[in-house]
């Protein structure tokens, strides 16, 4: 009689471990979800355009913006930075939306394009920029 009800015991527990362990992915795919750490953000390249006074004809008029940082904002306030690799790629994780982008070197010229950018929801998102320092 005994080795009956815990056989009984051990058969109900089962059923309520898959439901428990179910209930708890799908909580963790809504907390995944509500941060916005789904996976989206923005990758690629700043250039500096011109980066010399005078091009030459099979040289690059343009160079990589080594080591700057990007700032990204929101509604006024300061999301997040990235810094500029030495080839002058970044990557950036940030939350689907608009944003303003800045950059830290000064620029005497048109300054950075685009000044706007847009993350969409579940992906990373290619933009390049291009700065003009003032070099004429």
């Amino acid at each position: 009689m005994v080795a009956e009800k815990s056989a009984r015991v051990c058969a109900d527990f089962v059923p309520k471990v898959g439901h428990t362990e179910s209930v708890v992915h799908v909580f963790v795919a809504a907390l995944v979800a509500a941060s916005g750490t789904t996976g989206s953000g923005l990758y690629g390249k700043v250039v500096i355009s011109p980066a010399r006074p005078v091009c030459a004809v099979g040289e690059p008029c343009t160079a990589p913006d080594r080591n700057d940082v990007l700032t990204f904002w929101r509604r006024g306030r300061r999301v997040a930075t990235a810094r500029t690799t030495a080839k002058g790629s970044y990557r950036i994780a940030l939350a689907p939306g608009r944003y303003g982008v800045t950059v830290k070197r000064s620029a005497l010229g048109r300054g950075l394009e685009p000044t706007r950018v847009t993350v969409v929801r579940g992906r990373y998102g290619r933009v390049n920029f291009t700065l003009d320092i003032g070099i004429r």
